[in-house]
């Protein structure tokens, strides 16, 4: 297992650019998920499926990077 892969973002098809924003956005969506799930935990019946469409949507996205650039 490499620690620094310097061939990363091109081993998915982005240029440095892109993956910032990819990453960037995936972590904002990421910190609205984690506050979702804090107040579910709290309210059981407030967002009972939300996270587990977010997750299927994340894999999603993640699968289908830089697909366009390739």
């Amino acid at each position: 297992m490499k620690i620094l892969n310097f061939k990363h973002p091109k081993d998915v098809g982005l240029d440095y650019f892109q993956h910032l924003c990819f990453t960037w956005k995936e972590s904002i969506l990421s910190l609205v998920a984690s506050v979702v799930m804090f107040i579910h935990g709290i309210f059981p019946p407030l967002f009972d499926l939300w996270y587990s469409e977010y997750i299927r949507k994340t894999q999603k996205r993640i699968d289908n990077v830089g697909i366009s650039n390739k």
